[in-house]
């Protein structure tokens, strides 16, 4: 059985987004093919028939185009799919129309939860642990307020919060903003005489700009990108068929440290920073634990994945002599 330098842990590439599949949004495959000496797989979760056998505490995985490998033998894992929700995370798809599907994902879940809590014991970039604890929004609004890193005033609650404010932004808690295969949810500006969905919401207070960035963190490496709110847009997911115009931009080397520090608190490798500049200030908005490039223009884009795929390279390079040293024979063999 092989050891792996690197494994990437990712969504289906038929995930559905607003403008089609996600496919290879990380652009894994032209990372790997960049270097065919690693010895690396791409896991995709709830894709392809999968194999798992735990005993005396190993645990082998094996995929449908992937060769078997033991867990307990693998460099670098990146941890990072695309949306979260448990029946988007399971290690094997359920079909259907099998017998007793509900039941078949019901088995899957633990082995999913065990397969996440021994990443999160291993040299894994984004650890799962992690990552669902900052996808929890209100989770993460309470260890951002603690590490003095709050947002703007902010409520979640399934009604109108009760402080005699009469505008916010209403966003969704949960990380899907798609209601049904057509119908899209977006943030939006909303008044305390509107109806109130039937289902707890963030409230936000309102920052008026023309402007957002969204600060890519990785490891040290801090990028960030302006993205332009067209008047009377909330969510810049709406602009331009959801293809919002967007530019790379500077960042003070005191934003970016503070990016970096708001990241470690949070306990995460790889973080997308949502934030509205005002002045000389720049107010943070929520963190993404697996934020994404892929809606930018192209030329944004291929900046981020090219400088994404330099901090992979820094940290699998970073770890082949750890491994090299702890998978060699003993003295004397």
């Amino acid at each position: 059985m092989r050891h792996l330098d690197f494994l990437a842990v990712v969504s289906r590439p038929d995930f559905p987004s607003g403008t089609g599949p996600i496919g290879d949004n990380f652009g894994l495959h032209r990372l790997l093919a960049m270097h065919p000496s690693w010895r690396s797989a791409i896991l995709e979760l709830n894709s392809q028939p999968t194999d798992v056998q735990w005993s005396r505490g190993h645990f082998v995985i094996s995929q449908q185009g992937i060769e078997p490998f033991d867990l307990t033998d693998v460099g670098v894992v990146l941890f990072l799919p695309i949306c979260l929700e448990v029946e988007e995370t399971l290690l094997c798809p359920i079909v259907a129309d099998q017998p007793w599907p509900r039941f078949a994902q019901e088995q899957w879940r633990p082995v999913t939860a065990y397969f996440e809590d021994r990443l999160s014991r291993q040299h894994c970039l984004n650890r799962p642990d992690r990552v669902r604890v900052a996808n929890n929004k209100l989770l993460q609004f309470d260890l951002l307020r603690s590490a003095g890193f709050a947002p703007p005033h902010t409520d979640v609650g399934n009604r109108w919060p009760d402080d005699g404010v009469t505008m916010r932004v209403a966003k969704n808690l949960s990380e899907g903003g798609w209601k049904s295969a057509t119908e899209f949810s977006p943030a939006r500006l909303a008044r305390d005489t509107d109806p109130i969905d039937p289902w707890p919401v963030i409230w936000q207070e309102p920052i008026v700009s023309d402007r957002e960035l969204r600060i890519y963190v990785m490891g040290d490496d801090v990028t960030a990108v302006e993205l332009t709110r067209e008047r009377g847009t909330i969510d810049v997911r709406e602009a331009n068929g959801g293809r919002p115009s967007a530019r790379s931009a500077a960042l003070s080397d005191t934003w970016a440290d503070r990016s970096r520090r708001i990241t470690r608190a949070l306990g995460l490798d790889y973080a997308v920073i949502d934030a509205i500049p005002v002045g000389e200030e720049l107010h943070l908005l929520e963190v993404n634990a697996n934020g994404v490039w892929w809606f930018l223009p192209a030329d944004v884009a291929a900046i981020l994945e090219a400088r994404f795929h330099a901090w992979l390279v820094r940290e699998v390079e970073r770890d082949k002599p750890r491994t090299s040293a702890s998978n060699a024979p003993p003295a004397g063999f």
